[in-house]
């Protein structure tokens, strides 16, 4: 029984470092750019792909892919600051809790990555970002399962939407897609009103799950061009993304029988 008490206590004491540890710690681009003007010796890496990286950066970020990032060493005594524009910021959060495990304990996670660095308009290298992100599967499986506050947007026809609806998806009205995309638009161009209370609301975070055709990319990005939103897109049309990856469908999405994802059962 003496030992049960002091085994409960142990967890007791430990529980709190242990739910600490589990949490990124985040920390918001203003409060980075403040810290960098000080001089602060922080690093800023973007774990966003090579090329990403090349097409438009955070001022003295250095380019560490995520996936390389574990066979890195880096001083474990600077303040690391993770960035990047997947959804959820899953890309930093996976790179933070690798650091947490191989000992570095100064480690942060930009809030709201690279996109919100660049609308805030803060120092920056290249070009404007992309206007749409594409989201993979595991990217939005993931995003579901860790509860990551995001709305998702179909904008593809009745047609499409009876072969493979999307539970949660709010289908935006319109006959065309363009009548959609300045639907959706609309929407999410309704701000409060006063430059400040624009200034100081973090932008929404929408996925698009856009039609087969190959234009529907294009046309997007050029519709929603200038709103205030973080914009991804499902990489591929749905149900034929899910019928090409042989995956199952996201948490409570229904496919008919007859559809390419059911086919083969």
């Amino acid at each position: 029984m003496k030992h049960f008490k002091i085994w409960v206590l142990s967890i007791l004491i430990l529980l709190p470092q242990l739910v600490l540890a589990a949490s990124p710690q985040w920390i918001s681009p203003q409060r980075v750019h403040h810290l960098l003007k000080e001089g602060s010796g922080l690093w800023i890496v973007d774990v966003r792909s090579p090329a990403t990286f090349e097409n438009g950066h955070i001022e003295s970020a250095v380019n560490i892919p995520v996936d390389v990032l574990k066979h890195k060493h880096l001083p474990k005594a600077k303040m690391i600051v993770l960035a990047d524009d997947s959804l959820g910021l899953r890309d930093s959060c996976k790179a933070a809790d690798m650091l947490r495990a191989k000992g570095y304990g100064k480690v942060f996670v930009l809030d709201g990555g690279v996109r919100l660095w660049r609308s805030e308009s803060l120092p920056w290298n290249g070009k404007n970002n992309a206007s749409l992100h594409p989201v993979s599967w595991d990217e939005l499986t993931w995003a579901f399962s860790n509860s990551v506050p995001f709305r998702l947007a179909d904008l593809r026809d009745r047609d499409e939407q009876r072969r493979g609806p999307v539970k949660g998806a709010v289908v935006i009205a319109g006959n065309t897609l363009a009548e959609k995309l300045k639907k959706l638009k609309m929407d999410l161009s309704a701000a409060p009103s006063g430059r400040l209370a624009r200034k100081l609301e973090k932008p929404q975070v929408v996925v698009l799950v856009l039609p087969s055709s190959r234009s529907s990319l294009d046309a997007a990005g050029n519709a929603l061009r200038g709103v205030n939103a973080e914009l991804h897109y499902l990489d591929g049309a749905y149900p034929l993304w899910v019928a090409r990856e042989k995956l199952k469908p996201l948490p409570g999405a229904e496919v008919c029988r007859t559809c390419p994802a059911s086919r083969g059962k």
